[in-house]
């Protein structure tokens, strides 16, 4: 099967989709992603970066999208071919072909006690696929180093970062200069020769056809140089400026055609250092720190690309200064002031939402779900009224934001069901226990006399045959849970008879074939002096207590899967989640998030697995829901250390990304925190 990315355990092959662009809000949230603005289509494009550190696979990731800013939208596209997923790599725009170069990178460790890869391969993007160029000769793989294009010499410059020691142990600096002349490498000045800097960033001043470096040394006191292409040498420059930028370390540089100045911000050199940002300009003689600027909150690890067209300095991601946790801002330097563009227009990446299909109305609504930080869940403010909240609706294709009063606000856990019966969206918040229903007009607060004790990480499903919402386990931040309530539309009632083990996270749904509530999989444990078990068995509910199905082949153990029926079949279709592997020779478990594609027949009682020729992101706890215009099943967002905002739809046989008009900006029609018991139970928090 080909994949769009690999899944943890198959070596990476750099085998994607098309080159379109597809629904998508935004870059998630990373670090050391690398961005090169393409004058030849008027986009700056943006290519791999760093997650966070994933708790439940044990490591961070690395990524294989491909971004284009517009200067007002974000588009993420397919291409048919892409490097390895990466980070701290370098792009450049070569002008004189009109293409974006990509060289050399790391890859984080992909197991527990593995080694970080480093690259030194070189790659093209020609405004719609990336193609690699097999060099005869080229840099030692390496990272954290400065790229920069000399368009009057034709030649890519490269110089320093870091790479691995002779005995592989460990990592060190190099100070070396490499050109590129579009077909091959050269080293020009050895690493002995070049100035020590870390971090180290270049710039091309074109007005003054000069390679200027800036970054910092041992003491993290900035230091400047000039590039002498003749002597192949790196010199101070002269007469010396009166000041230099008060930090460089880990900082972003720019040159601005509009100006014919190169600005630098961001970086930290010391406990000392501002969280608020400076903003330096170099005139090819002076330094000058912008005083005037309301300056942005001040940034590390960010990716940064000049827009000519727009006269804006693009940055995007990184680490706030003194914080770990990778960012997904887009922050334009534009017209001497900074500001945040935000793209309202599609739902941004999120994980744990919940999305039913209304067939009423012929929409799917997708509502509320853990954030791109992973750190609370979402309150959609609707821009145009801050006393109304909105969701989504998905429709023929579409996505449209929607606000309306009385929505249910700060929905910790959102768990949803559709009441075929009475034409209602049901929308639980099992984090406070709170119940709503919408009519598909307005939303209402029922007021139950029995409520369900507060939980996440629960199933809920309208079960057709008892007419009834069926809710089923979960985590109340003590243990997992294994009691079964169902709704009437007026109060809550605990069914006991016949209770599963408890868990939290499995796959349950209302099946048209065999006439009952079926779930599978999950993670559980029956008290907290228990190991937890990851489960791959399956249960039916007929209204009264729940019976175990005798299932001989399942997908595995797994939890956070994405499922939707087809009604067109009756069947079930599920994709991925976060897959658990026993070794029991060793009684080694493996964890890893999937993409593989599975069909269940309600009928039969039996699983198939589906060979799709290419297959979404590895992930879980994405939401999927039927369109019934389209007649396709929809796939939207989940995470695998990444918070995904990408749609996909499901046709039966294949999986495509929902393709937007490229780069087109779309109007919309009128009309969890991750605690402590969390970490010792992997994954469930995403």
């Amino acid at each position: 099967m080909r994949v769009l990315t690999p899944k943890r355990l198959i070596p990476a092959v750099a085998v994607l989709l098309f080159a379109s662009a597809a629904f998508a809000a935004h870059p998630s949230p990373r670090t050391y992603a690398r961005m090169a603005y393409d004058a030849k289509n008027k986009v700056s494009v943006l290519f791999g970066g760093e997650s966070a550190f994933d708790t439940g696979t044990s490591h961070a990731y690395d990524s294989r999208e491909t971004w284009l800013w517009s200067g007002a939208t974000w588009t993420q596209v397919f291409p048919a071919n892409s490097p390895q997923e990466r980070t701290a790599h370098g792009m450049v725009y070569d002008s004189l072909r009109s293409r974006v170069v990509l060289f050399g990178g790391r890859h984080a460790k992909t197991t527990l006690g593995g080694e970080i890869s480093l690259f030194n391969d070189t790659w093209i993007w020609n405004g719609s696929n990336w193609s690699q160029i097999n060099t005869a000769n080229a840099p030692d793989p390496r990272q954290m180093f400065a790229m920069t294009y000399d368009s009057v010499r034709d030649r890519i410059i490269l110089f320093g970062g870091t790479h691995r020691t002779a005995d592989g142990k460990s990592f060190e600096a190099e100070y070396d200069t490499w050109e590129f002349d579009g077909t091959s490498w050269q080293q020009v000045s050895p690493t002995s020769a070049g100035p020590q800097l870390s971090f180290p960033q270049l710039a091309y001043d074109v007005a003054r056809n000069q390679v200027v470096l800036i970054g910092a040394d041992s003491t993290l006191a900035t230091k400047m140089f000039i590039y002498d292409p003749a002597a192949k040498t790196w010199n101070a420059p002269s007469p010396a400026p009166d000041k230099l930028p008060d930090c460089a370390n880990d900082a972003a540089v720019a040159y601005r055609n509009s100006n014919d100045h190169i600005v630098l911000v961001g970086g930290v050199c010391s406990a000392t250092t501002s969280a608020i940002d400076q903003t330096w300009e170099w005139n090819g003689t002076t330094w000058k720190e912008l005083t005037d600027v309301a300056n942005p909150g001040r940034a590390t690890a960010q990716a940064v690309a000049y827009d000519q067209l727009r006269d804006a300095v693009v940055y995007f991601g990184g680490f706030n200064a003194f914080d770990s946790s990778p960012r997904s801002s887009t922050n334009l330097y534009q017209a001497g002031s900074y500001r945040f563009p935000q793209d309202l227009t599609r739902p941004s990446p999120r994980s744990l939402a919940s999305f039913r299909t209304d067939p009423k109305t012929n929409t799917a609504w997708l509502f509320g779900g853990l954030s791109e930080f992973g750190t609370f869940y979402l309150d959609d403010f609707d821009p145009s009224n801050n006393a109304q909240r909105r969701f989504w609706a998905y429709k023929n294709g579409f996505w449209y934001p929607l606000g309306f009063a009385n929505a249910p606000t700060e929905c910790n856990g959102p768990l949803s069901s559709y009441d075929v019966d009475r034409s209602k969206l049901v929308v639980f918040c099992s984090g406070s226990s709170e119940i709503f229903e919408f009519d598909g007009t307005a939303w209402s607060t029922p007021t139950p006399k029995h409520t369900p004790t507060a939980r996440r990480l629960a199933a809920m499903v309208y079960d057709e045959n008892i007419k009834k919402t069926v809710l089923f386990g979960g985590f109340d931040e003590t243990n997992y849970r294994q009691d079964t309530w169902t709704w009437d539309g007026t109060d809550w009632t605990e069914v006991k008879k016949n209770r599963p083990p408890n868990r939290s996270s499995m796959a349950m749904w209302y099946d048209p074939l065999a006439h009952k509530t079926i779930f599978y999989s999950g993670l559980g444990r029956g008290s907290i002096d228990e190991r937890i078990t990851r489960y791959s068995d399956m249960y039916s509910f007929d209204g009264n207590g729940w019976t175990k199905l005798n299932v001989s082949n399942t997908p595995g153990e797994r939890f956070g899967a994405q499922i939707a029926i087809d009604p067109r079949t009756g069947k079930l279709l599920l994709f991925g989640g976060l897959h658990s592997v026993l070794d029991t020779a060793t009684d080694n478990r493996t964890q890893f998030y999937d993409n593989d594609t599975w069909s269940w027949d309600g009928a039969s009682n039996s699983w198939t697995k589906l060979n799709p020729t290419v297959s979404p992101y590895a992930r879980q706890n994405g939401a999927m829901a039927f369109d019934p215009v389209r007649q396709e099943i929809v796939l939207f967002g989940g995470y695998a250390g990444f918070y995904y905002s990408d749609t996909w739809v499901w046709n039966g046989t294949s999986w495509t990304p929902r393709l937007d008009a490229p780069l087109r900006h779309r109007s919309a029609p009128a009309h969890e925190p991750v605690g402590p018991t969390l970490l010792d139970d992997p994954g469930v928090g995403h």
